[in-house]
């Protein structure tokens, strides 16, 4: 009495599945953890799920992003933003000066940071933002 339709079950429930399936996350999406502000051209940006430490042994949360916009953009967007921040060539910090054709700048704000660099290589500026807490 009931006839069955095979194909067109598998059909209904692979359509339902790419239509139910959670659209990929936008970069204004991302929640920014670290209260550090985030440059308004983000292409991508992820916020880590744990903290990890740096070379001074501090706990740091860390968002990162990217840019189509040009490393200068980026760089004085944030020196205008982080006005009285101090600046660090990426060359001259430990953390990056072994990548090579690696331009950018960490600005401090206390014991929180950002870099903005970018490869050689690399078309678009990455942005890192670390939120730090002091060593106990």
């Amino acid at each position: 009495m009931f006839r069955t339709f095979p194909r067109l079950g598998f059909v209904a429930v692979l359509a339902f599945g790419l239509l139910s399936a959670p659209a990929p996350a936008r970069a204004s999406d991302v929640r920014n953890l670290t209260g550090l502000p985030v440059y308004p051209g983000l292409s991508k940006a992820a916020m880590d799920h744990f903290s990890r430490t740096d070379t001074l042994g501090r706990w740091c949360t860390r968002f990162s992003g990217e840019s189509p916009y040009s490393l200068d953009a980026v760089e004085t967007w944030y020196r205008k933003t982080l006005r009285g921040a101090s600046e660090t060539d990426l060359v001259n910090d430990d953390r990056y000066k072994n990548y090579l054709r690696l331009s950018g700048i960490k600005l401090a704000v206390g014991i929180d940071y950002v870099t903005v660099y970018r490869a050689a290589n690399q078309t678009s500026t990455s942005i890192e933002l670390f939120r730090c807490s002091p060593i106990a």
